[in-house]
């Protein structure tokens, strides 16, 4: 496939294992503390030691809720999220081959495989499934959705984009093998998007079977 890039190394995009949580209630109860409309932060770890135990690995003290802690919302949302090991690393990846780097860093301008997927996958009508989870995926943590950056970005260049519940990705795989959906005449690779699905079907499959979700991020 001919890259359209102009030469600029683009951000490398990568789909973490994510547990413990939904992203969803975490990012709202985060917005509801940034506007002062209620600190829910201790009944939220509380009732998910796991996401406790995470932050408090960390160093994090959470007696004072989200007021006492320094760090920004990207970063709480993504150590929280992260899917660890038995022993407090963080998981193994949801793939180190041929679908990590393709997805990684596609061969476009911003190097998005699944903006581009969105773009120029066409689903069976407008309100599809999988293209509000697709959707979700690509930008349910940043500003195009959440109407501000606090959700998406964080310490050290980090970018997050959006995330997929364990259900959401049997939902998201179960679209993508079985649905009708077509490609876009106008797509700018030959065999992109059938490319960029392949090798998605790949990551939502073994997390599908580690019983993860998905959290999507970029970086340099």
């Amino acid at each position: 496939m001919e890259s359209l890039n102009s030469g600029e190394i683009t951000p490398f995009h990568t789909f973490d294992p994510m547990q413990g949580l939904d992203a969803g209630e975490l990012a709202d109860m985060l917005d509801s503390a940034r506007k002062d409309e209620g600190d829910g932060f201790l009944t939220l770890t509380a009732t998910h030691p796991l996401v406790a135990k995470k932050l408090e690995d960390e160093g994090i003290d959470l007696s004072n809720g989200r007021t006492g802690i320094e760090w920004d919302d990207a970063t709480i949302l993504f150590i929280s999220l992260r899917a660890t090991a038995p022993d407090g690393s963080p998981a193994e990846p949801l793939d180190r081959g041929v679908s990590m780097e393709r997805l990684g860093r596609f061969p476009t301008n911003d190097g998005n495989a699944i903006a581009y997927l969105r773009a120029n996958l066409i689903p069976e009508s407008e309100d599809n499934l999988g293209s509000q989870l697709l959707t979700q995926l690509d930008t349910g943590l940043r500003k195009e959705t959440r109407g501000h950056d606090n959700l998406s970005i964080g310490f050290g260049g980090m970018s997050l984009h959006g995330w997929l519940t364990v259900e959401d990705v049997s939902q998201l795989r179960s679209h993508l093998q079985k649905s009708a959906w077509k490609v876009s005449k106008n797509e700018g690779f030959d065999g992109g998007v059938r490319d960029v699905v392949r090798h998605l079907i790949i990551i939502l499959k073994t997390a599908e079977k580690r019983g993860v979700g998905i959290l999507m991020r970029s970086h340099d």
